[in-house]
């Protein structure tokens, strides 16, 4: 009993210190049909992904510097200034798809690997 007891002072001491530095957590309170009411934490707020951002952008530079180092620059530059005189869409690609720098560099290096 003693130690339940010690426990629940300690968290209390916990809660209290919390306030005391102006860090009150979150929470979310519902009221239930029968009308008690039940507070709960809201949960962590969600950031920006950065990791998943940059594993996208890593993945579309790679393929690219990997067409660029399969066909050819002469020919992919061919191929993205085609895109260029269509539709909206097809402008849209041919931006996204033309050369740079980043792309230029992993061609020549996986040309170097063969």
């Amino acid at each position: 009993m003693s130690e339940s007891h010690a426990e629940f002072h300690e968290r209390l001491a916990g809660i209290y210190r919390q306030e005391a530095r102006g860090r009150r957590p979150r929470k979310r309170v519902a009221i239930n049909r029968d009308g008690y009411v039940i507070v709960r934490g809201a949960g962590r707020r969600r950031g920006i992904p950065w990791t998943g951002l940059t594993m996208v952008a890593v993945a579309f530079f790679g393929m690219k510097g990997a067409i660029m180092a399969q066909y050819g620059p002469d020919f992919y530059v061919q191929h993205v200034a085609r895109l260029d005189g269509g539709t909206y869409v097809e402008q849209a690609a041919a931006w996204t798809m033309r050369p740079d720098p980043a792309s230029r560099w992993i061609a020549t290096q996986i040309r170097s690997l063969k």
